[in-house]
């Protein structure tokens, strides 16, 4: 909500200082957007943004109001956007950041592991080991990262992030049931600009951004780009008083776009991160195994890792909870003007390299203690024909996706503190994946005020678990009986999907929408901590029948906006972690299939620009979701048998009727005034404040549920009215609340992860 200036230049967008044009362009509906002060009268903006027909399009359009994406306001799908500033503001540097900018949006770590598991409207996938497609996908620069740890790495250098609701993959990508989240990262300019910015906050937190990006010559443009975080670790060992959660990990970013004739772009680039972070720690909230009180503070922790287990992991003594992940990869982007259409592909190639050691059961004892090795790869190819000619009665997209993963895989858990599994056990495995869509989509003028859309897209999804071993060490039983024995396990998802919508203009500033979506994501396997070959049974695919309707307008001269939508979600399949348990073993984890549930919600925006300066955002999402046909383990009634009788039984509870335990209310609003001080500088405070409702991902089970939280952030910037520098100061957290971001499953007992303490800080950025 600064000036624009900043916006341009952090975004590194093609600023044109051009006689006023009008927007000539269709383009797919954005639902809000945060931060966009009003331009001058004389500047065009050109960026990216991700419309109907063909989502990788270019959109010009003039600034009309102080929320821009006039464009947008026509577009019938909902869709939150965030813009780099609002993302630099809020210290952004993953995708966990954004569970608090979006309308029931969940970014939760897995376990205090780096993957991350996303959830949008209450349809998500608490995946263990990041083997499987999740709901959510995410995409970078519209290459789709299927693996939980490649979405969770470095935010840097970003232009914006799209947050789109819903069943997805009739223009693009691949087909999921829940939403995308898309990231566009700065693009090559055709001036020279460089620019750096510090931030430094409580705790030693440091995060340093630097870009550089110009011609090389009349065709060609570059862009390097890189950031560093170090420190920000607030938690303590309850036992010893050690600190735990220091960053320590940084990343490059290289862009060349090539333009070999007027009618053609080609954009290379590169990307290299690594993290060697400390891990988040784990706080104890029920311990079964040794009775551990639970931790009156979720800030504190604890860890102990036995000395066998550092020895067979490959860990040196005295080592804390740590990461050691190695991220890298190359594209390219072709674009190609054909006259009647636009040509083009996305060519990309990922590798990552993960190692994470983690003390889930936040004590000094080997109770449940993690050490994960995961390497994988990924191929995708993209080739799709876009309509060129936005006066046309009928536009239209089509395309084909192509993606293959290799994925190794080996985890180490240590139970020999637990009493119930004397042991270190090892279990790996490999996983080959492919995929293979294709899709199109269509948008109809059928009067000035009438559109019809419809698209369709077929997806194979075809993946091998193999190799799978589970061995035993510091026991009699090694290794165990469950060793390669069962051999090869295929699963195969071959189905259609599709949409069909309507988007009807009212009146010049008031557009209604409704539309229909049939979304599918495909089966997998549960690979952790696997002991017995029913575990190895794929999952079925989930499907997701989604009804919405909404509007969107402008009133006053375009000083408010108000936008609002309501969903009904029939889901079927539903894919989820659940648990099984083991005669003279114990309970593991098992993905399962809900045969049925239903979530239904609603949506409002309003922004207002009362007064020139005066910025105002309110977002208010609410949804809920029940079970209609659901059978499951009962964990309350195990663990209370267990503790009774000391045995482990199998003790299911329907739970048709209940509720999914999704966080009902989600708000999110900021304030902003940008005032002049003289002729020269800008001096701008803000507020921003969100508040997401009470969590439960298990039912039946209250220790599982993560209390509603509320948060503020506050700060103030000063600049000069060029725009070229800017010094701040803020607070977030500032009512230092305690609350948790996630809350999972440990051997015989409950842990969560805490969020972020109250950070005071400032920031001095610049830009030339």
């Amino acid at each position: 909500m600064f000036r624009l200036n900043n916006i341009l230049l952090c975004t590194s967008a093609l600023v044109l200082t051009l006689p006023a044009v009008a927007a000539t362009t269709s383009g797919k509906a954005v639902h809000g957007t945060k931060g966009h002060p009003a331009a001058p009268p004389s500047v065009v903006r050109v960026r990216h943004v991700a419309p109907s027909s063909d989502p990788e399009s270019i959109q010009v359009y003039r600034r009309k109001n102080a929320f821009g994406q006039m464009v947008m306001q026509h577009q019938g799908v909902s869709v939150t956007h965030i813009d780099s500033t609002e993302l630099a503001r809020h210290q952004v540097t993953d995708v966990k950041g954004l569970m608090n900018l979006a309308p029931n949006l969940t970014v939760q770590p897995q376990g205090s592991s780096s993957a991350v598991n996303f959830t949008l409207r209450g349809v998500g996938l608490n995946d263990f080991t990041a083997n499987n497609t999740p709901s959510v996908m995410t995409y970078v620069d519209g290459v789709a990262l299927p693996i939980g740890y490649m979405a969770g790495a470095a935010m840097f250098d970003m232009a914006g992030v799209d947050v789109s609701t819903g069943p997805s993959g009739f223009t693009h990508g691949q087909t999921v049931t829940a939403g995308e989240i898309n990231i566009k990262t700065a693009d090559p300019t055709k001036t020279f600009h460089y620019g750096a910015s510090e931030d430094i906050a409580t705790y030693d937190r440091s995060i340093t951004n630097l870009y550089v990006s110009g011609p090389l010559s009349s065709n060609v443009q570059y862009r390097i780009a890189g950031f560093t975080q170090q420190g920000g670790g607030f938690q303590k060992n309850i036992n010893t008083g050690q600190s735990l959660g220091n960053a320590n990990k940084g990343g490059l970013r290289a862009k060349v776009a090539w333009q070999p004739d007027d009618r053609t772009n080609i954009v290379f680039s590169g990307n290299w991160m690594q993290d060697d972070s400390q891990a988040m720690g784990a706080y104890n909230i029920q311990d079964l195994a040794r009775n551990t009180p639970t931790y009156q503070n979720n800030r504190n922790t604890g860890w102990g890792f036995t000395p066998d287990f550092l020895k067979i992991t490959g860990n040196s003594a005295g080592t804390k909870p740590s990461y050691n992940n190695t991220f890298w990869g190359a594209g390219v982007n072709f674009t190609r003007n054909l006259g009647f259409a636009d040509l083009s592909t996305i060519s990309a190639f990922q590798q990552m390299y993960v190692h994470n050691l983690m003390d889930l059961d936040g004590t000094r004892y080997a109770i449940y203690d993690d050490d994960v090795n995961t390497d994988a790869n990924l191929f995708s190819q993209e080739v799709k024909l876009a309509s060129r000619n936005p006066h046309d009665r009928l536009q239209w997209n089509v395309g084909m996706y192509y993606d293959r993963t290799q994925m190794h895989s080996v985890i180490y858990n240590d139970y020999t503190g637990s009493g119930s599994r004397p042991y270190i056990q090892r279990t790996s495995y490999n996983q080959d994946q492919q995929a293979f869509s294709q899709y199109g989509h269509l948008r109809l003028t059928v009067t000035k005020r009438l559109h019809l859309l419809a698209g369709i897209t077929h997806e194979s999804d075809d993946r091998d678990l193999y190799n799978m071993q589970t061995m035993r060490y510091n026991t009699a039983v090694y290794p165990t009986p469950f060793d390669n024995h069962y051999g090869r396990r295929g699963a195969l998802t071959n189905q259609f999907s599709g949409m069909g919508g309507i988007e009807y203009q009212a009146l010049d500033n008031l557009m209604f929408y409704g539309s229909i979506r049939k979304g599918f994501k495909p089966g997998g396997f549960t690979a952790n901590n696997t002991v017995v070959a029913s575990q190895l049974n794929p999952t079925k695919p989930e499907s997701l029948l989604a009804y919405e309707v909404g509007f969107k307008s402008d009133y006053w001269n375009h000083k408010i906006r108000l936008n609002g939508d309501a969903f009904w979600y029939d889901y079927h399949g539903q894919q989820v972690a659940g648990l099984a348990v083991v005669s003279n073993y114990g309970v593991v984890g098992q993905y399962v299939n809900i045969p049925k549930s239903r979530i239904w919600g609603v949506e409002m925006e309003i922004d207002a620009n009362p007064i020139p300066g005066l910025l105002l955002h309110q977002h208010f999402g609410y949804e809920r979701g029940n079970y209609e046909d659901y059978s499951a383990i009962d964990s309350t009634a195990v663990a209370a048998t267990y503790i009774r009788t000391g045995k482990l039984v199998a003790l299911y509870r329907s739970y048709a009727g209940v509720d999914m335990g999704i966080p009902k209310l989600t708000l999110e609003g900021s304030a902003s005034y940008r005032a002049k001080l003289g002729t020269r500088w800008t001096l701008t405070p803000y507020l921003d404040y969100s508040y997401r409702g009470s969590q439960l991902d298990v039912p039946g089970n209250n220790l599982y549920r993560m209390p509603a939280y509320f948060l503020m952030d506050v700060g103030l910037t000063f600049a000069p009215k060029s725009g070229k520098w800017s010094l701040g100061a803020y607070v977030n957290n500032i009512l230092d609340r305690r609350y948790d971001v996630t809350r999972q499953t440990g051997l015989n007992g409950i842990f969560g992860i805490p969020g972020t303490p109250r950070m005071v800080g400032g920031r001095l950025r610049v830009d030339f």
